[in-house]
């Protein structure tokens, strides 16, 4: 009787805290073992790019995108879940200005395979309509201009346009120099 009390009172003790780990471990972005696989057998570092992606470092996001060509199936769709729950930790700003960068035929497809990743991600905040919780990403997804302006000046978005001259462009910073080129 004793003992069963004392579990109890432990338990009741130990309970938050095993359920903050928890919830520190929910708040991660999920990443399949299938998709590791392929990025192993690919050549490609993925958990190194989704750390550095994470932290909003433009090259890594975009090799991060870009490696949405390289799956196709299910691991297409459990990597959008992985981007898709990468936008609130590199910020929507970042991603929508790296996504813009890219080419048209990478956003039509990264579009469709993020709106079947919100039918697939655990994070109740991204089920709601892209649009709403990442309004940059939206824009960027359908080609629509987004500059980062926390980048501006600061020469955090060096990644070069994907477009032909004549075609939208990523213009994150401005000139540097009293010549007018960067």
């Amino acid at each position: 009787m004793r003992s069963a009390l004392l579990l109890s009172t432990i338990f009741a003790f130990l309970f938050p805290c095993l359920a903050n780990a928890q919830e520190g471990a929910k708040a991660d972005i999920e990443v399949s073992s299938a998709v590791l696989k392929t990025a192993e057998w690919a050549g490609y570092k993925y958990m190194e790019n989704l750390d550095k992606a994470k932290a909003g470092d433009a090259i890594a996001l975009t090799s991060f995108f870009k490696f949405s060509g390289t799956v196709d199936g299910t691991e297409a769709l459990q990597h959008a879940t992985t981007c898709l729950e990468l936008i609130p930790f590199a910020t929507d700003e970042k991603v929508g200005t790296v996504i813009y960068s890219l080419k048209p035929n990478l956003q039509a497809v990264l579009l469709e395979r993020f709106q079947l990743a919100q039918g697939r991600t655990k994070k109740e905040a991204l089920l709601k309509p892209l649009q709403d919780w990442a309004p940059f990403t939206w824009k960027g997804l359908h080609g629509e201009k987004v500059i980062c302006s926390v980048c501006v000046g600061k020469d955090l978005m060096t990644v070069p346009p994907a477009h032909k001259p004549g075609e939208k462009s990523l213009e994150t910073t401005e000139p540097t120099n009293t010549t007018g080129k960067q």
